[in-house]
């Protein structure tokens, strides 16, 4: 008969973006833990709610596997003396180990022949196990941030109360005996904090689902999946009660799955009056400010909102009111600074600017606003977009005026949107208010990029004079420490160029920023953008060496390099490009060590060469125009035709050989070869994954 384990663990509430990852960490720190043993489950799984984190596993056997183990010792040489018997060091390890001397073998170790006892390790009860390594999983754990309770002695995520340790072969009837951090563990944990707040004991459970059900007549749902689905299924009816539906917002949803025991909501009513806010300005109030998921209708947001309630009802109305009152008071004082900010144009919060400080050693937001607006006119006018310079440069002059603004100071998460709106009601152009609104997107790695081309070009140009100030004076982001986000970005920068798209060559672009910083930091800010941008052709699907071979070769134009990836990716493990990639590894090698040698096809000899020469210089012109028109799989195609004739070149052809002309000559040619390939990709990278 198998055996199942229980295991909870319950301590004060865990920050909700870290359950995730613990439960996995949990799951896959006991596996591992389990197969060192030579255990193994049939069933492992990981529960978590804000106060809890739980294991439940099946299919256990009753003890470990008998095994074998072989523990090596002393060299041979210094175990046996040269005629053959055991020396003192030889009989001390026998008798370390407990065999007979004349079980001692000798086998070959990391550093030559060494003597070996093999012991026969019996089973162990695998109660005795788990209470050896849950412990040690648990202490494993990694979280962003911990803290210290007690006299300090303890470090965790948060203070732990119980912990429950069950095992058993048809009920879970024995206490599997260990501490952690203190607390011994035991067979009953706590219901709900406040709806059922006494002991629930949990021995004599016989199934998974036993678990779940005593749990949840305490008022506690353990399983995040089941949560996720009541969470949605009343908010769906509480919506439809008052003709609503709810904004989708998965971010929001998941952080309350993991933020409660119990998936409870309630509906709150606004006062009409506060819809005529901008309706940024409402989702902002009740999903930033009060974690509050909004209703909508037709489209538009409605004056309902539901609030998380941490138990199934709100008998009393105390969080109904409690969350109306808030949400209230914050639309209140919104509207007051929204009137505000309307007497005051946005050229006049521009002026406030010079009293903002963008760094300390990088002047104010007045200096930087000028600083955009030459580099987006610089940037429209390379791309074509000359009929864009006064809409473009009067964005830029205002885009961080909203900085300067009361509602801004009270919602900082709306600067630029508040702007756009300032811009838009004060009578400017679309192409002005648009660009301003649309300058911080994305806001995250997988946000919606910018849909105006102003907005695309004031975001790129705003961030690249980011980058560049900060470069300049040596904010350059190390290891996991980037206090200005710099990472993000030079990743919006990459995202918008390559999806929008953008034609923007990026090292001319991130030279052109650093103008006005004399150039500080710009061969270490175009390295900065190359990685942003193998991240995020990653992202969108291209292999590793995919990405290094297109990267190896050109760089800065994410769009080009995106659309060449995914062609070189549909073909880089045809037998063809196998047999391109291990040619022309030879080709980087051989250049690389003898020199590029001289392109003189008058001065080959071999029908092989020859062959291959013509093919290459036929080739040259057709290569150039199938790049330029940005057809790269028919240009890879192209390339890929001097596969065999590479080939035959190599097995026939001695590119070393004495005549020192004729050797110059093969360099040239195998040199001639290497650009051609470089105008689009270095294949040879492609060898080790093909």
């Amino acid at each position: 008969m198998s055996g199942k384990f229980l295991f909870e663990l319950l301590c004060e509430e865990i920050p909700a973006n870290a359950l995730p990852e613990a439960r996995e960490q949990l799951v896959a720190g006991l596996a591992a833990k389990l197969d060192e043993a030579g255990v193994t489950a049939s069933r492992l799984l990981g529960f978590s709610t804000s106060r809890r984190l739980a294991l439940w596993v099946e299919g256990l056997p009753a003890e470990t596997p008998a095994r074998v183990e072989e523990v090596l010792g002393p060299p041979a040489s210094v175990a046996f003396a040269p005629d053959g018997s055991l020396t003192r060091a030889g009989e001390g390890f026998a008798r370390a180990q407990g065999v007979a001397p004349s079980e001692l073998q000798v086998v070959e170790g990391p550093k030559g022949k060494v003597v070996a006892a093999k012991k026969h390790v019996p089973g162990r009860p695998l109660p005795e196990l788990l209470a050896e390594i849950v412990p040690a999983v648990v202490s494993s754990l990694h979280f962003p941030k911990t803290m210290r309770w007690g006299e300090g002695q303890y470090v965790f995520v948060r203070p732990v109360h119980r912990v429950v340790a069950l095992w058993g072969l048809d009920s879970l009837d024995q206490v599997v005996g260990f501490s952690i951090f203190g607390v011994p563990s035991g067979a009953a944990t706590l219901g709900h904090r406040v709806t059922h707040p006494g002991e629930v004991l949990l021995s004599g459970v016989r199934d998974l689902e036993g678990f779940l059900q005593r749990l949840r007549q305490a008022g506690v749902e353990l399983d995040p999946s089941r949560r996720r689905t009541l969470f949605r299924r009343r908010a769906g009816e509480l919506a439809s009660e008052v003709g609503c539906q709810v904004r989708p917002d998965p971010a929001l949803e998941e952080e309350h799955v993991e933020l409660v025991e119990f998936p409870g909501l309630v509906r709150g009513e606004l006062d009409s009056a506060w819809l005529s806010l901008p309706e940024e300005v409402i989702v902002t109030t009740l999903r930033h400010h009060q974690k509050c998921l909004v209703l909508e209708k037709d489209g538009k947001v409605a004056p309902y909102f539901l609030a998380v309630c941490d138990r199934p009802d709100d008998p009393q109305g105390h969080v109904r009111r409690g969350n109306e009152w808030v949400a209230g008071a914050r639309l209140s004082d919104a509207h007051f600074f929204f009137h505000q900010d309307l007497q005051n144009p946005l050229e006049a919060m521009a002026e406030k600017l010079t009293r903002v400080s963008f760094h300390a050693k990088l002047g104010s937001y007045a200096d930087k606003a000028k600083r955009v607006e030459a580099l987006v006119v610089q940037l429209a006018e390379a791309l074509g977009f000359t009929e864009l310079r006064g809409p473009l440069q009067t964005a830029a002059r205002l885009a961080k005026a909203d900085l300067a603004s009361h509602m801004v100071g009270e919602f900082p998460e709306l600067q630029g949107v508040m702007g756009g709106i300032y811009a838009r009601k004060q009578g400017h152009a679309p192409e002005v208010w648009q660009a301003i609104a649309e300058q911080y997107l994305p806001a995250g790695q997988e946000g919606a990029i910018p849909k105006s081309l102003t907005g695309a070009l004031l975001g790129v140009a705003d961030r690249l004079d980011t980058l560049a100030a900060l470069f300049s004076v040596g904010e350059i982001p190390t290891g996991s420490k980037d206090p200005f986000a710099l990472r993000r970005h030079a990743l919006s920068v990459v995202r918008i160029c390559g999806e929008f798209p953008l034609s923007l060559s990026l090292p001319e672009a991130a030279s052109w920023a650093a103008v006005p910083f004399g150039g500080a930091g710009v061969t270490e800010l175009a390295g900065f953008l190359r990685e942003r941008e193998r991240f995020f052709l990653e992202s969108k699907g291209l292999p590793g060496p995919v990405a290094d071979a297109v990267l190896s070769a050109r760089w800065g134009m994410p769009a080009d390099e995106l659309a060449l990836g995914q062609a070189l990716a549909s073909l880089w493990q045809t037998p063809q490009f196998v047999q391109l990639a291990t040619a022309f590894k030879r080709v980087r090698n051989m250049v690389g060590k003898e020199g590029e040698g001289t392109w003189a096809p008058e001065r080959l000899l071999e029908d092989a060469e020859k062959a291959l020469a013509n093919q290459v210089a036929g080739m040259e012109e057709e290569l150039g125009r199938l790049a330029t028109a940005k057809a790269w799989g028919q240009a890879l195609a192209l390339l890929a035709g001097l596969a065999e004739p590479l080939d035959r070149f190599f097995t026939d052809v001695l590119v070393m050989c004495p005549d020192v002309e004729l050797r110059q000559a093969r360099l040239g040619l195998l040199a001639k070869i290497q650009r051609l390939f470089l105008q689009l990709a270095d294949v040879s990278k492609l060898q080790v994954a093909s």
